[in-house]
């Protein structure tokens, strides 16, 4: 499908883009970095991109795009598809299990494999309380299931940074050097501990022909160099805040046997998932990856009110690691941010909440799947999800809650189990860092208003820092009185 472009202008639908959106899409750099904050058009942008290649004779096969989750490639196929585009929209797991098949007969692993290969590994060892000693100074009644659930986040994490066997190594001398006697010796035993199951992991997966997701994305690295009928001139890549170390591997070998030019599309502000294995580093030091390359932000956004940005963005950049950029929305609304308080439950405040949004599609947001539970009913314009999953979608207002200062709230206060510190990024120390982004991204999901709902003898300490920080920006509501 070839398109003819005017010289002033380009549409997606019936969207003129912006000048930002503009001069992403007519860029020529080699590796380009869009930075698009929440409601600024990404999607658009990226639509956009595709439809000037075409435009330019660009073949719809010379142009890989990518991005993180089999909803999101095909929403954006659809997209695609309502412009006339018929173009494969790939995750990175299926963009490698399409390489991998036509070089081995695989199939992919059962989510309980490791789960079965780690029960297996502890059940040839004497488990007594002197062995879960020599780990951690609880007794094996307490540590049994943290001890299976940290290997299995160990080997995960391990592989999804495309570790090496011979890492073992520099964890080990890394662990000599940051602790002491007893520390190092608690270290060094789940290491081994982590070491050998491991292996056990990878011979049953190559003993039964099988491979798991971070496979898909190691072993085409592996193969890229060995394939001959890859021609892609553009690769785009949408939500790239949420790159591991592998997938970014990937993206550099596609390169380098291609020559591809590169675009991706991402918020350093919304990076949420080092959990999985992101790291954020890969996205706010660009540069340090992909030579040759230019940054372009997305400066104008169209959901959320000039008066929330000005809020957001200065909470999300009290830590200084963050990227810093303006952003810009003709939209006011003097009160986007409402508190509400209430003594013992959310049926205390929840007659006023449905009368404020009956008219309104509403996302009621909480930190974790149990927090529905709070709610006392949803009516059918009212969804609930948890933050990490409304990322990327928008309502006419929000309603978040579980805002109370306590360790699986906002910001939620567990921490990672100190033996994951050799497999986790660690891309800032900033307290709270990736909690102060998930709270961001729950706040600019709204098109108009966002209701706190706040226990209110102990406030989550976001919600003392936002009226602290604002006092005359947050409007306090009592339902008593409204």
């Amino acid at each position: 499908m070839i398109f003819i472009l005017t010289k002033l202008t380009i549409k997606v639908g019936s969207t003129v883009l912006d000048k930002y959106q503009l001069k992403a899409i007519k860029s020529k750099s080699q590796n380009l970095l869009v930075i698009a904050g929440a409601g600024s058009g990404k999607t658009l942008t990226i639509i956009g991109k595709i439809k000037y290649l075409l435009g330019k004779g660009i073949f719809p096969n010379e142009i890989l795009c990518l991005t993180y989750t089999k909803a999101a490639a095909t929403s954006l196929e659809n997209k695609l598809k309502k412009e006339n585009i018929n173009l494969k929209v790939h995750t990175f797991h299926s963009l490698g299990y399409s390489l991998l098949k036509n070089k081995y007969d695989l199939n992919l692993t059962s989510d309980q494999t490791l789960n079965k290969i780690i029960d297996s590994k502890l059940s040839t060892i004497h488990l007594n309380d002197y062995f879960y000693k020599k780990i951690t100074n609880k007794n094996q009644n307490y540590y049994k299931a943290k001890l299976k659930e940290t290997l299995n986040r160990f080997i995960t994490l391990f592989k999804t940074n495309n570790y090496k066997i011979s890492d073992f190594q520099k964890f080990r001398k890394q662990n000599h050097q940051n602790h002491d006697y007893y520390e190092y010796s608690k270290h060094d035993n789940f290491l081994s501990l982590a070491r050998t199951t491991l292996l056990n992991y990878q011979k049953h997966l190559t003993n039964h022909g099988e491979i798991d997701f971070s496979d898909m994305i190691n072993l085409a690295i592996k193969i890229i160099a060995k394939t001959n009928n890859l021609n892609y001139k553009y690769i785009i890549i949408d939500e790239y805040q949420d790159t591991s170390l592998s997938k970014c591997e990937l993206v550099q070998e596609l390169i380098k046997k291609t020559k591809a030019k590169l675009m991706v599309v991402g918020d350093d502000w919304q990076s949420i998932y080092s959990f999985t294995g992101s790291n954020l580093s890969i996205f706010t030091n660009f540069k340090s990856y992909f030579p040759k390359s230019k940054r372009i932000n997305l400066k104008n956004t169209y959901r959320n009110s000039q008066e929330l940005l000005t809020m957001t963005s200065k909470f999300i950049q009290k830590n200084p690691y963050q990227l810093s950029k303006k952003l810009l929305s003709r939209k006011k609304n003097k009160y986007p941010i409402k508190i509400l308080y209430y003594q013992d439950t959310l049926l205390e405040l929840w007659p006023y909440i449905l009368n404020q949004t009956q008219n309104s599609k509403v996302y009621v947001l909480g930190r974790n799947n149990k927090d529905q539970n709070q709610i006392p009913y949803l009516p059918k314009n009212m969804e609930y999800l948890t933050i990490h999953k409304s990322k990327g979608l928008e309502a006419e207002k929000v309603v978040v809650i579980n805002l109370e200062d306590k360790y699986d709230s906002l910001p939620n206060k567990m921490v990672d189990h100190e033996f994951l510190e050799y497999v986790t990024s660690k891309t800032d120390d900033f307290p709270y860092a990736e909690e102060r982004r998930l709270f961001y991204v729950a706040l600019t999901r709204t098109q108009s208003d966002v209701y706190l709902l706040v226990k209110k003898d102990n406030p989550s300490p976001f919600i003392t820092e936002l009226i602290r920080t604002f006092p005359n920006r947050i409007k306090i509501i009592d339902p008593k009185n409204n």
